[in-house]
């Protein structure tokens, strides 16, 4: 009897023992970082049964039929991959890394994948990394990826370089959330001033042609912002900072969410009073709401408006006289730009099962950038004289739609994502004629509208562009990434102005059509060591400027260009050293040229599709963890790019302007920037920066006769966190060295835009 009843004993506890270790349950569980920011698509996985899921913008994500004894692997874009023992309730704090491997990115293929399964060169600036360096401007933080060069023109107007020369043209693709912030056909090279900084939750970087996937404008480089999700409970932010040249700046946002419904707003109001330059005085004001709403657990909507105002005087670049005194006094008093940028995109995210989910992002544009721009105004006009200016106006609106559809298979662990955009721009311009005086001084102190239009005229543009693309696994650690997208642009001139001087072409539409395809091979030969190759093809259709300037539209078809690129990344010593490499060559053909053509005495100036160009590269990053306490990093690029076919003008048959074998205008060999962290052990919330960015020796003519030296900056940023104060000091150009940004060489004279000198700012934020 005593047996039976001890049998039966052990009977029922194996029986709850094995039911406890079968038992499954739903977790339901929020990840954020240590700032207590909520981190939207986190990619987190079963490690027994592989089964996963991501979170959702709020951070929070729910995972059925887990096995009481199983644990949870949670991975995310620059920071530590965390595994977990479930539970029903779970609450996870991430923090950042120096390694990449595990780095979960968005941009690459418009949906969740780790970093070394993609074969592109991309990188991604997290948001502590961010909050540490406190930028003034974009640049600040963007050039601490490899191989990108965003050159400070003041006041957060900029150019940039990525993969190309120091350029205004088309190259760079510019999105917020995944969505270019400027149609096709209107881009500026000053776009990322309308950007709202304060609300950017991290930046990823793709470097190389990736219009496979986005279109138009994604050559060099695709810079994706991603806004910040509303946090799970109230959190807030007030800072104030400046500087001892003028600049001044207060930070706000506050986030919270009321059960399904999440609600952020964020911003921003900057400007600059007296500064180092004479007329150079600017103000910023950017705000960015975003709203939120959870359905259930597979219908999500997601609703961002961005809208910035912004107001810069001009002041103009400086000749090679005054850049050497130091002197920077403006000719200039009257010239500006004004930029204001309204943005709303709402989408829809619906997961239809485990396998299927879809997004749908409605876009509406509102942007205007009105100029009297100094660089209309010629410098070499003789004093006391009357010369011609410009007032101008480009605007334009937008309605946009974009779709996509993604599925996942169990078979190769393979995706496939494929959707369309149709977008519709229709945007106007004018320039009017300004009569400008020139005083006894030099300075251009006055203007009188004539009344006289050089130009007017109203375009529609139409994008619609369809891509597939999708990855597979056929062998392990060795994944196949592909793309083909087929876009179609047109354009419906309509000139206002019939007498126009400037864009004087006579009503017309154009429509230009481009496949581009890009595929790609990584391969992991272990957890820490892996390599990729990859081929893709950019595309940029022709511009308005290229089309409707002259009386006759030219035949144009688009400019296309042929990458082809190989890298790898290692992690040793246990992950506290992690390298990233890539090398490319680049060829754009069919660019366009305005070629001067002279035959019998006759002249006649066009452009043409009969440029070509070659770019090549290699691109290095180095993150080395010393100790806890010390971090090293180490990012650049030597690269050359060259005219390979590049004829501007032809007398009776012969090249008379050849600069095909000449290196590029613009185009530094050497970049890097290169930075040491210390966060002390003994002195918790204290930290120190330091950093050094080196721009080498580059042409200014597309002659080769002149060069720029070059530039080498050194700048050191300290901050304290105590309690939910944070305080900090950035000490810019320490050394004060006289550099410009930009030299430039054209009609025999170099102009130099001037970098700013040694500063000091000091700053302070409250979080709640």
């Amino acid at each position: 009897m005593k047996l039976n009843n001890i049998l039966s004993m052990v009977f029922i506890l194996l029986s709850v023992a094995l039911f406890a270790q079968n038992k499954k349950i739903t977790v339901n569980g929020t990840v954020k970082d240590i700032y207590n920011n909520p981190l939207a698509n986190v990619q987190i996985i079963d490690v027994n049964t592989k089964k996963g899921t991501t979170t959702n913008q709020k951070g929070n994500f729910v995972l059925q039929d887990v096995n009481v004894k199983d644990n949870l692997q949670f991975s995310f874009i620059g920071f530590e991959t965390k595994v977990l023992h479930v539970k029903e309730k779970m609450e996870v704090i991430l923090k950042e890394t120096i390694s990449d491997l595990d780095l979960v990115v968005v941009s690459a293929s418009r949906t969740v994948q780790k970093r070394k399964e993609l074969p592109v060169a991309i990188s991604s600036i997290s948001r502590a990394t961010i909050e540490e360096i406190q930028p003034t401007s974009v640049d600040q933080v963007i050039n601490q990826v490899p191989g990108v060069l965003m050159v400070d023109l003041g006041n957060e107007q900029h150019m940039m370089a990525i993969r190309q020369p120091i350029s205004t043209k088309s190259l760079f693709l510019y999105l917020e959330d995944g969505i270019p912030i400027r149609p096709t056909g209107v881009f500026n090279h000053n776009a990322l001033l309308e950007m709202n900084m304060e609300a950017v939750q991290n930046i990823e970087v793709i470097r190389g042609p990736y219009s496979s996937l986005y279109g138009s404008e994604a050559i060099g480089g695709a810079i994706n912002f991603i806004t910040q999700n509303p946090s799970k409970e109230l959190s807030g932010k007030l800072g104030v900072r400046g500087h001892s040249d003028g600049y001044f700046r207060v930070d706000a946002k506050a986030s919270e969410s009321f059960g399904k419904l999440g609600v952020y707003v964020g911003g921003y109001y900057s400007q600059i009073k007296d500064g180092i330059r004479d007329y150079g005085d600017y103000d910023k004001t950017a705000i960015t709401a975003k709203v939120t709403y959870d359905f259930d657990k597979n219908l999500y909507w997601s609703n961002t408006l961005t809208y910035v105002d912004y107001f810069s005087e001009m002041s103009g670049s400086l000749d090679e006289t005054k850049f050497l005194n130091e002197d920077y006094s403006s000719y200039h008093t009257f010239t500006f730009r004004d930029a204001k940028a309204l943005r709303f995109n709402s989408t829809l995210n619906k997961k239809w099962n485990t396998k299927n989910s879809s997004t749908m992002s409605l876009i509406y544009r509102d942007n205007t950038m009105r100029q009297n721009p100094s660089y209309r105004i010629a410098n070499d006009t003789p004093f006391d004289s009357n010369t011609t200016g410009q007032l101008n106006d480009n605007s334009f609106n937008s309605y946009a739609v974009y779709l996509q559809h993604n599925i996942k298979f169990e078979t190769y662990h393979s995706n496939l994502i494929f959707g369309t955009n149709l977008d519709f721009s229709p945007k106007t311009y004018y320039a009017k004629i300004l009569d400008v005086y020139r005083d006894a001084s030099g300075m251009f102190t006055s203007y009188t509208d004539t009344g006289v239009y050089s130009s007017d005229y109203a375009v529609d543009i139409v994008n619609n562009g369809f891509f597939i693309a999708g990855d597979i696994e056929p062998i392990k650690n060795f994944k196949i990434n592909a793309a083909l997208r087929y876009d179609i642009y047109s354009y419906d001139f309509v000139n206002r102005l019939p007498a126009a001087s400037d864009y004087s072409a006579q009503d017309a539409k154009e429509s230009f059509n481009s496949f581009t395809p890009r595929i790609g091979f990584a391969y992991n030969f272990t957890k820490n060591v892996g390599a990729y190759t990859n081929y893709s093809v950019g595309f940029i259709p022709p511009s308005i400027s290229d089309l409707f300037r002259k009386d006759d539209v030219p035949l144009l078809d688009p400019t296309t260009f042929d990458s082809y690129e190989v890298g790898g990344w290692f992690s040793l010593l246990q992950n506290k050293l992690y390298l990233d490499l890539a090398g490319y060559y680049m060829l754009g053909n069919d660019e366009v040229v305005s070629v001067t053509t002279k035959l019998n005495g006759v002249t006649i100036r066009e452009n043409k599709n009969v440029g070509q160009t070659s770019h090549k590269g290699i691109e290095f990053g180095l993150k080395y963890k010393i100790s806890s306490e010390f971090r090293f990093r180490y990012s650049g690029s030597f690269a050359e790019h060259k005219y390979e076919d590049f004829v501007t003008k032809i007398v009776d048959g012969e090249p008379v302007k050849d600069f095909s074998g000449n290196f590029m205008q613009g185009a530094p060999k050497l970049i890097y920037n290169t930075g040491l962290s210390y966060k002390p052990r003994y002195l918790k919330g204290f930290r120190l920066n330091l950093e050094w960015q080196h721009v080498g020796e580059y042409y200014t003519d597309m002659t080769n006769d002149t060069t720029y030296e070059g530039y080498d900056l050194l700048n050191a940023r300290f901050g304290y966190k105590y309690k939910k104060f944070n305080f900090y000091v950035n000490i810019m150009n320490i050394t004060d060295d006289i550099y410009s940004t930009r030299a430039n060489t054209a009609w025999g004279r170099t102009t130099y835009t001037p970098g700013t000198p040694r500063t000091l700012l000091l700053g302070v934020y409250y979080k709640l």
